[in-house]
C-alpha cells in the first residue's frame, strides 16, 4: 500500500484528510509541526505528502530541503495546502517543486483525483527508469528525437517538471515540436491516462463558438444557436492534461478567466449558475518570445508569471547538428514503415547516402524540424532505393543556407595541402562560417577543423 505523511496543525482537518487517505487505501503518519514531519521523514519515505503551508514552526516549503531527493519516480509528490493563497505564494511553491496547491476547505474530489495519481509501489521498477535511460542516450525521449547537448538539457527539465501539477510554459520558434514536448510532458506525469487536449488559439476566430464557450463550455440556450450544452476545453481535459497552443492569440478576457479557473480551481459554464470544479493540467505555447508578448500586451503579466514558474525553451534545429542526421534517418524509417504496411512496397526499404545527410546538415532550416520532415518526405517519395539528393525541388528554395552547388576547380597538379585549404575555405563560406556543420560535411572533427584554420592562419601570416 502506498504510505502519506500529513503535515496539518488543525486538528479537524487531520482528522478528516487522514480518513479519506485511509479510504483511498493509504497507510497513513501524521505530524503537527515542522520538527515532527522531520522526524517522521527520518524514519521513512512516504509516497506522498500534504502539508498545510502555515504551521507553528515555520513555512510548510520549508520542509521541501529534508524530502528524499531520489524518490521512486524521480521526485517526491507534495500536496501544498492553504486557506491564503495568492498567486505569489502558488508561483513560489511551483519553483521549489511541489506537486499541487489545494486551497482550504480541501475540495475532497480534487484531493481524491490527485491520490489516485499516485504511483503505487509495483508501478515503477527500477528497469523501467534503465530502459528510459537508455532510450535517452540513444536520441528517443517519448516522442521527441535528439542526443545533443542541448535536448539533453530539455529532457531534464521535462523529467523534473512531468510529475509536478504546475503549470507549464513551453517556448520555440515555428516548428521546434512545442506540441510533441507538451504530449511528452503529459505522458511522463501521473496524468498519463487521463485525456491530452489540444488547441489552437488563433483558431478561434475560425470557430462558430465564442472563445468564453470553446474555454468553459455553454448550457442549453446561453445564446442564440446554443441548442444543447457543449462541454468546454477545461471538461474535456478532466483529469489530464490541456495544451493552449499560442496563447498569446487569446483575448485578454478570457487569459484573466483562464487564470482565475486556475487560481480557485473552478469555472462557470457560459449561460450557467453553478460553479464547477476543475481538475486539468495547463501546458501552454507561443512562438513568440514571451517577454515580447508580455511587453505588447499580447500575454496578460499575471498569466505569465504563473506560467513562467516552470519554463522550458526548445532549441532551434540550426544548434543541434549532431540531432539532424538521426532526425532525419528516423523519418525515414517512418515512411519505410508506413510504405510496407500499406503494401506499396514489397522490396527492401529505401536507405540514405552520406550526400543525402550531409546535406540535411548543411541547411540551416528556418522551419526547424518540420521543414526537415517535410523535405525529408518530398526526396523520399522522389527517389528510388537510395535517397541520394535533398534536392528534388530546388526552384522550391532550400528555406535556408545550403551548399548551393558550391564546388572547387583544381588543376593537376596542386600539392594536395593547397587542394586541402581550398576545400576548407571553400566549405566554410559555403555552411555561412559555421565550424562545427563544416567540419561534419568534411569528415573530420569540430578539433581536427580548429587546427588546419590555425596553420592556415599561420601559414598566410
Amino acid at each position: 500500500m502506498p504510505h502519506a505523511l500529513i503535515v496539518e496543525d488543525d486538528p479537524n482537518s487531520l482528522s478528516g484528510l487522514s480518513a479519506i487517505l485511509m479510504a483511498d487505501d493509504f497507510t497513513v503518519d501524521t505530524a503537527t509541526t515542522l520538527a515532527e514531519a522531520r522526524a517522521a521523514l527520518a524514519r521513512f519515505i512516504p509516497d506522498v505528502v500534504l502539508i498545510d503551508l502555515n504551521l507553528p514552526d515555520g513555512s510548510g516549503l520549508d520542509l521541501l530541503p529534508s524530502l528524499p531527493s531520489h524518490a521512486p519516480d524521480g521526485a517526491l509528490p507534495v500536496i501544498v495546502m492553504t486557506g491564503n493563497a495568492t498567486v505569489e505564494s502558488a508561483i513560489e511553491g511551483f519553483r521549489h517543486g511541489i506537486w499541487d496547491y489545494l486551497l482550504k476547505p480541501v475540495n475532497i474530489p480534487r484531493l481524491r483525483s490527485l491520490l489516485a495519481r499516485i504511483p503505487r509501489p509495483y508501478e515503477l521498477t527500477e528497469e523501467v527508469q534503465a530502459l528510459r535511460t537508455k532510450l535517452r542516450d540513444l536520441g528517443h525521449f517519448d516522442e521527441m528525437l535528439g542526443r545533443s547537448t542541448v535536448m539533453q538539457a530539455v529532457y531534464d527539465q521535462i523529467e523534473h517538471t512531468a510529475p509536478t501539477e504546475a503549470a507549464v510554459m513551453v517556448c520555440g520558434e515555428p516548428g521546434t515540436g512545442k506540441k510533441i514536448a507538451a504530449r511528452t510532458i503529459h505522458d511522463l506525469s501521473r496524468r498519463r491516462k487521463g485525456p491530452f487536449v489540444t488547441f489552437d488559439c488563433s483558431a478561434a476566430r475560425d470557430s462558430s463558438r465564442s472563445m468564453e464557450s470553446i474555454l468553459f463550455g455553454h448550457e442549453r440556450n446561453a445564446y442564440a444557436g446554443a441548442e444543447n450544452r457543449e462541454p468546454g476545453l477545461l471538461e474535456q481535459a478532466g483529469g489530464g492534461t490541456l495544451f493552449l497552443d499560442q496563447i498569446d492569440s487569446l483575448p485578454a478576457a478570457q487569459q484573466e478567466a483562464l487564470l482565475r479557473s486556475i487560481d480557485s480551481q473552478t469555472f462557470m459554464r457560459v449561460g450557467g449558475s453553478n460553479r464547477i470544479m476543475t481538475d486539468f493540467r495547463l501546458i501552454a505555447a507561443s512562438r513568440t518570445p514571451v517577454r515580447d508578448a508580455v511587453a505588447s500586451g499580447a500575454l496578460r503579466e499575471d498569466l505569465f508569471q504563473r506560467l513562467s514558474a516552470s519554463s522550458i525553451m526548445l532549441p532551434p534545429l540550426r544548434e543541434r547538428d549532431d540531432d539532424i542526421a538521426l532526425i532525419a534517418e528516423t523519418f525515414v524509417d517512418e515512411l519505410n514503415r508506413e510504405n510496407h504496411i500499406a503494401g506499396i512496397t514489397s522490396g527492401s526499404p529505401k536507405r540514405v547516402s552520406p550526400t543525402f545527410l550531409r546535406e540535411c546538415i548543411a541547411i540551416e532550416w528556418p522551419g526547424n524540424v518540420r521543414e526537415l520532415r517535410e523535405r525529408v518526405r518530398r526526396a523520399y517519395h522522389a527517389s528510388g532505393e537510395t535517397i541520394e539528393t535533398l534536392r528534388v525541388d530546388e526552384q522550391g528554395g532550400m528555406g535556408g543556407r545550403g551548399l548551393n552547388g558550391s564546388s572547387v576547380q583544381v588543376t593537376v597538379g596542386t600539392a594536395l595541402a593547397d587542394v586541402e585549404d581550398m576545400l576548407i575555405r571553400a566549405t566554410l563560406e559555403a555552411v555561412g562560417g559555421t565550424r562545427h556543420r563544416a567540419a561534419t560535411l568534411l569528415g573530420i572533427s569540430p578539433k581536427t577543423l580548429y587546427n588546419k584554420l590555425q596553420r592556415m592562419k599561420l601559414e598566410s601570416s
